[in-house]
């Protein structure tokens, strides 16, 4: 896709997110999520991806689509993350002045961009695919993949990120709503690495592990 495809597709989900920063400031409610709870269980199940570095080791983590810094709240106080360091993206101005505004912890970097421009261990994308608007199912798929490969050439280590899934009961006309298998395919043929799909949060939604095979055959 080029730049002007990339700005007909994430414009509309770009105001969307300002409008919405602007009504709830640091709240789920400002990323779409219905409560705080299932939030942070997310967020637990990403960092499980932590076991892989040794104790005390320093790490890099990758948030694309960070919206005013959830992630990073729930990370800067687990003793793993004590020594690493996080850049967190986002499409949205006003959720980057967001969380610029309230997190001032050193560890943290704030940058306005779809794609993330800084190598890590850990690559995270929670939330970040949800949000279609009136955007083609098919674009926004490839713009998915596009945006997949992207985050995993910058990625040393694994990667993981959740959708929403095709299976869940409740629906809403603007959000998309995955294939697990489809995706779970997918980073298995074009990922040199270990896949693992997770339903723990099903059928609302389901998460994507994938580990670098030479990181994978190590733990084993």
């Amino acid at each position: 896709m080029d730049q002007k495809e990339y700005s007909e597709l994430l414009g509309p989900v770009e105001r969307v997110f300002g409008r919405s920063v602007a009504r709830y400031g640091s709240r789920p409610k400002a990323v779409a999520w219905r409560d705080g709870k299932r939030q942070i269980r997310r967020f637990g199940i990403f960092s499980q991806l932590f076991s892989l570095m040794s104790k005390d080791t320093r790490f890099v983590v990758n948030d694309l689509g960070c919206g005013y810094g959830a992630l990073f709240i729930y990370l800067k106080n687990l003793p793993e993350f004590n020594k690493s360091s996080y850049f967190g993206y986002d499409i949205s101005s006003d959720m980057i002045t967001e969380a610029k505004k309230n997190l001032t912890d050193p560890r943290a970097t704030w940058i306005r961009s779809h794609i993330a421009t800084e190598r890590s261990d850990f690559s995270f994308a929670s939330g970040t695919y949800n949000m279609l608007m009136n955007a083609d199912e098919d674009r926004w798929r490839e713009y998915v993949e596009d945006n997949l490969m992207q985050l995993w050439s910058k990625t040393r280590l694994a990667l993981c990120f959740n959708m929403l899934s095709n299976k869940s009961p409740r629906r809403q006309k603007t959000l998309y709503y995955a294939d697990q298998d489809h995706f779970t395919q997918f980073c298995k043929n074009n990922m040199d690495a270990k896949v693992i799909m997770s339903d723990v949060l099903s059928p609302e939604e389901f998460v994507i592990f994938v580990v670098r095979k030479q990181v994978s055959e190590k733990e084993n």
